[in-house]
């Protein structure tokens, strides 16, 4: 089985002198051939420095060129990359970096400092003020890649441990599943320290020898994305749906997407008919993708002739190489129309949670990965996601599933956006409280909004309290952090 840098390796020989990675913000690229003798040199610094195989090395970069780079240089030292994201404090960085045991660190000039003083930071010119040389000592398919950070939505984040074999079979999931081909670009603007962008756009560019745009959206900036994509005639993107719903404030249609083959959408959950609104503002292909960081990720995916009615489901079927199943408390299959947790079974799954055995064991059972997400499968075979099953709010004994009541509540005329989590009721154990944020200029009340959903939404559904916020509190990703929220209720 292939590791990594065997990917890297054939993509240098099979297209030595095409563009393999590009910066339109640094006016900058590098071929599969400098990308390949680059990070090769830095790895010969990382070994000169005393890191050894099986080490954890770090990384502290934004969504740049150097990132490939460093990415590959401590795969090719033999060892495990710990990718950190950049917009978390210091103290949160020091917290992963300290939890994974990473002594080492590769990271930007202006980004070193947020290491902390503790371990020893390096940026890639001082590891290739060593000589250039091959590395001996190489990782096999089974050794250690990565450790992921997970987005922390639901509490403090855990490492995730991926060997070389389970993200070469996710790279090859996304290259099967996208149809990347070589010369074609991919654009990456979501934050490559996060599973989807790394490991199926960058690492399945690297599989296919397709070109990849680096560069970061900013939300502020959501026409700085269209342009990007208009400018490099960007064939690929990912991205969390607010980063779509942010770009329809652009206006699409007022740059030449014509070269995009494949808009490709996940992270975060999106409506119908906000699944509507940007499939008809931007046009093209649309792609929705279901995984977690533990699968790879993989899972399932809504493909573009898919959609028409089925617009906000997970789709039919898995992707390549992968099995679903849907459970119930028991471990047994439901039945169409009835909810079960959704477990999947895949070759990319994670090999553990660093350090934590307990949580690696109701995560990975009998070879099934038990992802706590709640869905139902309806008569037409489409999965339809509910919840998380810890988000589940028990009213009075009834089962609330917040994402049934957000979409009900996302139809009114005055919501831009919303999220809804179990408040405490001394009487019926949970009760449902919703935080909108308005259009501008508009108002609502919690009488107006529950006069909406009565002929949407059962009663024991509706909101019992509201609250009226500007923003909600997301990642970097676009995932709603609940856990913040419902603190506001506790």
């Amino acid at each position: 089985m292939a590791t990594l840098l065997d990917l890297l390796e054939r993509s240098a020989r099979n297209f030595p002198d095409l563009i393999a990675v590009r910066s339109p913000q640094e006016a900058s690229s590098l071929t599969w051939t400098e990308l390949r003798e680059k990070s090769l040199h830095a790895a010969a610094g990382l070994r000169a420095e005393g890191v050894r195989p099986g080490d954890r090395v770090g990384m502290l970069f934004s969504n740049v060129l150097a990132f490939p780079v460093a990415f590959f240089a401590a795969l090719y030292a033999g060892a495990v990359v710990v990718p950190v994201n950049a917009r978390l404090t210091p103290s949160e960085v020091q917290a992963i970096l300290d939890h994974a045991e990473a002594g080492t660190v590769i990271a930007s000039e202006e980004m070193r400092q947020g290491a902390g003083a503790s371990r020893r930071v390096f940026t890639l010119a001082d590891l290739e003020r060593e000589p250039a040389r091959e590395v001996s000592g190489l990782p096999s398919a089974a050794d250690d890649a990565e450790i992921l950070y997970t987005s922390g939505t639901t509490g403090n984040p855990k490492g995730v441990v991926m060997t070389h074999g389970a993200v070469v079979e996710t790279a090859a999931m996304a290259a099967y599943e996208f149809g990347m081909r070589p010369r074609e670009r991919v654009a990456v603007l979501m934050p490559l320290t996060h599973s989807a962008p790394l490991n199926l756009f960058l690492l399945g560019a690297v599989y296919t020898g397709s070109t990849v745009v680096i560069g970061t959206f900013n939300p502020r900036d959501p026409a700085g994305m269209l342009d990007v994509l208009a400018k490099e005639r960007a064939q690929y993107l990912f991205a969390a749906p607010v980063a779509y719903l942010l770009g329809l404030r652009a206006d699409p249609s007022r740059y030449d997407l014509s070269a995009m083959k494949r808009w490709v959408y996940g992270g975060a959950p999106m409506s119908a008919q906000q699944v509507q609104a940007v499939r008809q503002a931007y046009g093209g292909s649309w792609m929705s993708v279901y995984g977690l960081t533990e699968s790879g990720p993989n899972g399932m995916a809504l493909a573009d002739e898919d959609h028409d009615g089925h617009e906000g489901s997970l789709g039919w079927h898995p992707t390549v190489n992968t099995e679903i199943r849907l459970l119930d408390d028991k471990g047994q299959e439901v039945s169409l129309g009835t909810p079960g947790e959704l477990v999947m079974r895949t070759q990319s799954a994670m090999r553990c949670y660093l350090k934590n055995p307990e949580a690696t064991g109701q995560v990975l059972r009998d070879g099934w990965i038990h992802t706590g997400d709640m869905a139902v499968r309806d008569a037409h075979g489409y999965y339809w996601m509910l919840d998380r099953k810890k988000d589940l709010i028990l009213s009075g004994g009834y089962n609330v599933y917040p994402r049934e009541v957000e979409e009900a509540i996302g139809q009114h005329p005055a919501v831009t956006d919303v999220a809804v989590v179990a408040a405490p009721h001394p009487e019926w154990g949970e009760t449902v409280a919703a935080v909108v944020v308005l259009k501008e200029g508009l108002s609502l009340t919690l009488e107006e909004l529950r006069a909406h959903l009565d002929p949407i939404l059962a009663r024991q559904k509706h909101p019992r309290r509201l609250e009226i916020a500007t923003a909600l509190p997301r990642n970097a990703t676009g995932k709603l952090l609940r856990h913040e929220l419902r603190q506001r209720f506790s």
